[in-house]
């Protein structure tokens, strides 16, 4: 075996032993914030809910994005127990992304045609025109998402690319970082989350507010009040016509 060959896999065991055991440590650190990520969960409960009641609504197609959107939240709050932040808030900016894929061609059958033959690829920006002239879009301050995600988007990709020293893993150190245990960016992450998911629900609310009027589908209510902070019921009922009441 020549020289290099047997540094570089001699490097790679030690890289692959220390990455393993940082990991274990970091996230070891980080269980112990156990409300934040009890919180974390608890409002993505909201989106199985949410899968559910789509299920038999829009195509397998459509369903298909929002599942995938789903799986990003989940994504980012693994990545956020073990400390990946950078890949926590990417898969957050992905949640949104297919979100909006999963409205958009609910509606638009062609162009998912068109889409899935590699024909059909608008940049993210259109996707969020659309969205912002819906016409159920519900454009009341409080209850209406997209300028919220618009800045949330806006922001979460400046964290993907690193643009904004904030969201570096390597800010203050000055070596490679894969994983960290910052209170810091524990915050900032809980803070994103937070915001994206609530805004994710309120968009969704202003689609399908017409199906969940009245006493209809309890359960995905009980489960978008998770979410969504009690202080917005009330101008959720008088806005969007929808009850929701904290557990």
């Amino acid at each position: 075996m020549s020289l290099i060959l047997k540094e570089t896999e001699e490097n790679f065991k030690h890289f692959d032993s220390d990455w393993r055991a940082e990991t274990a440590r970091v996230s070891g650190e980080l269980a112990k914030e156990t409300p934040i990520y009890l919180a974390s969960y608890r409002r993505l409960v909201s989106l199985q809910a949410w899968r559910a009641f789509l299920d038999p609504r829009v195509s397998a197609d459509s369903l298909a994005f929002f599942l995938e959107a789903q799986n990003d939240a989940l994504t980012s709050h693994v990545s956020a127990g073990l400390g990946s932040w950078r890949s926590a808030l990417k898969a957050l900016r992905s949640c949104i992304e297919n979100v909006a894929f999963c409205l958009y061609y609910k509606d638009h059958s062609v162009e998912f045609r068109l889409w899935q033959a590699g024909k059909h690829k608008p940049p993210i920006s259109d996707y969020i025109t659309y969205l912002d002239n819906h016409p159920q879009r519900v454009t009341v301050a409080k209850v209406d998402p997209m300028p919220q995600l618009q800045v949330e988007y806006s922001t979460l990709s400046r964290a993907v690319h690193a643009s904004a020293k904030g969201f570096r893993m390597t800010n203050d150190v000055k070596t490679t970082l894969l994983f960290s245990e910052a209170k810091a960016s524990l915050g900032q992450w809980q803070t994103r989350e937070g915001i994206v998911i609530m805004n994710l629900n309120l968009l969704l609310l202003a689609h399908y507010r017409d199906q969940l009027a009245g006493a209809v589908e309890p359960g995905l209510r009980e489960a978008i009040a998770l979410a969504v902070p009690s202080n917005l019921f009330a101008d959720i009922k008088t806005n969007l016509n929808v009850v929701l009441r904290k557990p």
